[in-house]
């Protein structure tokens, strides 16, 4: 949906500068020349006259209102800073239903609006970084948390612990490599966190952990009840803003290796809601994001809305605003 918002915004600003640019050129020109020669004919026009003669064609005058306004969102959106609204529960509890994130456009490098390409070098994704990107099976935006860097190998055991084996680079001896190492995790408390579906009731118990990944410390949510193989659908979310989208609980999807090794110039990635994500685990057809599907760094929650009415037209009418939820994201 946001790759649609930003191919209708950049055919909006070019239509509007090429009217504006015509009119400057050609139509613009003879209404000066018709004013010039108005006050030829007459020193003292009346100000009606002036209007009629100097007035601009209602496209034109529309084109040069809306031209700049747009020019800046293109910008903005493209170059600096997206938002995005979180519709789902696949990032618990980091990011919860109801919170409008800012995505960093430039961390991962400036890239040209609709396409994508690359074009300026800034920085790269980090592990523990939380990214917005097009999921490689269905072009949609996701957002999830990086686990794995290219020429990693990323595993997941049976008991749902998280290791990783850093990649190694050429020049060093073996003996220099960085050796595979578990991903500590503590309890951040005794009690069950509850992950309760607003469309179905039905209610998850969840232990609650901090994890570190790289330089970044956040928290997760691992169900010990689920399966190996967990059911999930796609769910899609209707509403007044861009929308990120996640799977639920539905059909059957079993995982499909629990050993990921990260091919160049990709990444893995997962779900802070480890038993409630569709993420890299379970993708049909590659379980990693490719470098060039990358559409920035997720930075900053900057409000949360709560949609509680159960009416089929009024369902994106809020009814509550969280403040407590605003702030950096871990």
């Amino acid at each position: 949906m946001s790759s649609n918002y930003g191919l209708i915004l950049v055919v909006l600003t070019f239509v509007s500068g090429i009217i504006w640019l015509i009119d400057i050129f050609t139509t613009g020109k003879t209404r000066k020349a018709a004013l010039a020669k108005l006050y030829e004919q007459d020193k003292n026009p009346n100000e009606e006259t002036i209007k009629a003669v100097s007035r601009e064609p209602i496209h034109v005058d529309y084109a040069k209102s809306f031209f700049p306004i747009l020019l800046f969102i293109v910008v903005l959106r493209s170059f600096l800073y997206e938002p995005f609204q979180i519709p789902s529960a696949s990032m618990k509890p980091t990011l919860v239903e109801g919170d409008f994130i800012l995505v960093n456009k430039f961390n991962y490098g400036l890239r040209l609006p609709v396409t994508s390409k690359k074009v300026v070098e800034i920085d790269s994704p980090q592990r523990g970084d939380v990214a917005v990107f097009r999921a490689p099976h269905t072009g949609e935006d996701y957002i999830k948390r990086i686990v794995g860097l290219p020429g990693d190998t990323v595993y997941y055991t049976s008991n749902k612990e998280l290791h990783i084996l850093p990649f190694c680079q050429p020049e060093l001896a073996p003996q220099d490599c960085p050796k595979r190492y578990r991903v500590n995790r503590t309890l951040v408390s005794t009690e069950k966190y509850l992950d309760i579906n607003p469309s179905t009731g039905a209610v998850r118990e969840n232990d609650h952990f901090s994890e570190k990944l790289g330089e970044r410390e956040h928290e997760i949510l691992i169900n010990p009840r689920a399966p190996e193989e967990r059911k999930y659908y796609i769910g899609y979310y209707k509403g007044p803003a861009p929308a990120v989208k996640f799977y639920r609980d539905g059909s059957s999807l079993p995982i499909k290796a629990y050993e990921y090794k990260v091919p160049e110039k990709s990444y893995f990635v997962m779900g802070d809601n480890r038993d409630n994500s569709e993420d890299g685990r379970y993708w049909p057809k590659t379980n990693f994001v490719p470098e060039e599907n990358l559409v920035g760094q997720a930075v900053y929650v900057w409000l949360h809305l709560d949609f509680g009415l159960k009416s089929r037209w009024f369902s994106w009418v809020p009814t509550n605003i969280e403040f407590g939820r605003v702030g950096e994201i871990k």
